[in-house]
């Protein structure tokens, strides 16, 4: 696929909002609720296994494990959508996107362009909403969400089997070491804060 420029608003003389606007802002309310949740159990899950090693079988005897991967399963879809939606929703502010709308879905999933694409997608959805003179800057809210992303992906604090992912769903495997189970629990947090701003700003707005 190859990268595309910014398209502008379809009806920019009567400022309705074009064709290709998505509203964003439901679905970011959806995965609001649905990212705290995940937060609440990934950071209960840490304590316990932190605190209380000998506590931990309330997780598997509950299936308490299996209820948070299905929760992250429909957040992942829900996740995608948002995403595409976002980066179709960059093009109406005049900043170029250096991949095109494919990559929002593909780009988690083509191994090794998965380390990246979908952080560079996030960055440059994230200064569309900025006003021009800031767009330089450095975007840190994506940075310090992909890093730790990445983090929790590498499992390399601790002991124990790491967080088990198959393109952009995660799954919280049972014995995840507890580095992993605290970048993920704070990814999950930035994700909140970037899924907010954007979809609260400019490039959420079907007024822009």
């Amino acid at each position: 696929m190859t990268n595309n420029i910014a398209d502008p608003p379809t009806d920019a003389t009567s400022g309705a909002p074009g064709p290709e606007f998505r509203a964003l802002r439901g679905l970011a309310d959806v995965l609001t609720v649905l990212l705290a949740v995940v937060v609440a159990f990934l950071w209960t899950r840490l304590a316990f296994q932190q605190l209380s090693p000998g506590s931990m079988h309330y997780f598997t005897d509950f299936e308490l494990d299996k209820a948070a991967d299905f929760t992250i399963f429909g957040l992942s879809i829900l996740f995608v959508v948002w995403f595409y939606r976002a980066r179709i929703n960059a093009e109406r502010h005049g900043y170029w996107q250096r991949h095109a709308r494919g990559w929002a879905f593909w780009g988690w999933i083509v191994p090794i362009v998965n380390l990246w694409f979908p952080f560079q997608i996030m960055g440059d959805i994230w200064r569309a909403g900025l006003p021009a003179e800031q767009r330089g800057e450095t975007a840190w809210l994506p940075v310090l969400w992909w890093t730790c992303w990445l983090l929790s992906e590498l499992g390399l604090f601790g002991t124990g089997t790491r967080l088990v992912k198959s393109g952009f769903l995660p799954h919280i495997a049972a014995g995840t070491n507890a580095g992993s189970l605290f970048f993920l629990a704070l990814a999950g947090a930035l994700l909140i804060a970037i899924i907010r701003t954007v979809s609260d700003g400019p490039v959420g707005s079907p007024l822009s």
